[in-house]
């Protein structure tokens, strides 16, 4: 529940983040989303347990660390739509699908490097040592990272594109706000689209974490006690093929569409692709069912998996 919460805040961040953005700055609000990102981090880091250790508060600390993971929810999902749309309209439309892919590619090897750590603490830490302080690593780690962040963004500048249509909107609508105008004209088409787009998060959300989250369980409680994975191995493993295959895949797909692809609608990538990805998991699997008896099957059921899913992913930026 905890750590589903955040998840449930993303869609809300995006739209109040995204009003922001669209009222001041695109740059303010990729400002206040790194910023609470970093603050989150932070206070999670140090926060007092519910009943692990002699600084524990009781029920008091779940619900602090719940309202922490809505702020964390919120401002990441703030910053994926505001840091593609800033992307986007800073760069010519023959290289959008490139441009928009590079936010979701960091944020795959955001992840990835998020289990790398893991394993590092894993592997460095008895389990007594991770559930007293070692998972408030992780956590901590994020504060610097924030804080850099905060910097770079400071020294952003609007894009002329934004600057130069949001002038003109306000000159022709009395200073309205772009969506509450778009919710009076066209409120049937605003639905459509919100519903589109639930059900095109909802499709990535469930293949991503397939290829993130559930395979790191696949590796390191599945098949790893029973074929000789160990769990540092397993995390190591899934950590790598998740920065080559899905964060690095996926920009070198949307790199080939943008060059090659530019005549073919793009849902015929994504209706190919996720067709052969649907028919082609069962052999996948069973190629990584092998564990350490045939490295070569996991790795290659892995990427075989992640070559279909990409060209479905990419468009969807």
């Amino acid at each position: 529940g905890v750590f589903a919460v955040a998840f449930f805040a993303r869609p809300v961040g995006g739209f109040l983040l995204g009003l922001i953005g669209d009222r001041y700055a695109r740059t303010l609000s990729l400002q206040i989303s790194v910023v609470a990102m970093g603050i989150s981090a932070l206070i999670i880091s140090i926060l007092p347990t519910n009943s692990v250790g002699s600084y524990a508060i009781g029920p008091t600390a779940t619900v602090l660390i719940v309202i922490v993971r809505v702020v964390q929810g919120l401002s990441v999902g703030g910053e994926m739509v505001g840091s593609m749309l800033y992307m986007v309209e800073n760069v010519p439309p023959k290289w959008k699908l490139t441009v928009s892919c590079v936010p979701m590619a960091s944020a795959i090897a955001g992840t990835g490097t998020g289990y790398l750590i893991s394993a590092i603490i894993t592997g460095s830490l008895s389990e007594e040592q991770r559930l007293l302080w070692g998972w408030r690593l992780a956590f901590a780690l994020g504060v610097p990272a924030g804080a850099v962040g905060f910097m770079f963004r400071t020294c952003l500048s609007e894009s002329h594109s934004f600057s130069s249509a949001i002038k003109k909107f306000r000159h022709r609508h009395q200073n309205q706000h772009p969506f509450f105008y778009a919710l009076k004209m066209e409120p049937l088409a605003l639905v459509v689209l919100s519903l589109l787009s639930m059900v095109v998060c909802g499709y990535y959300a469930a293949t991503i974490w397939y290829n993130q989250a559930w395979l790191e369980e696949f590796y390191t409680e599945l098949i790893g006690p029973t074929l000789g994975l160990t769990e540092l191995q397993g995390r190591i493993l899934n950590t790598f093929l998740i920065y080559f295959g899905l964060a690095g895949g996926s920009m070198v797909t949307a790199v080939i569409i943008d060059t090659r692809g530019s005549k073919v609608p793009l849902f015929y990538f994504i209706a190919v692709s996720g067709s052969f990805l649907v028919i082609l998991t069962p052999v996948f699997l069973w190629l990584m069912s092998f564990g350490n008896r045939c490295y070569a099957c996991v790795v290659g059921g892995q990427l075989g998996g992640m070559l279909f899913f990409l060209p479905t992913i990419a468009p969807l930026a």
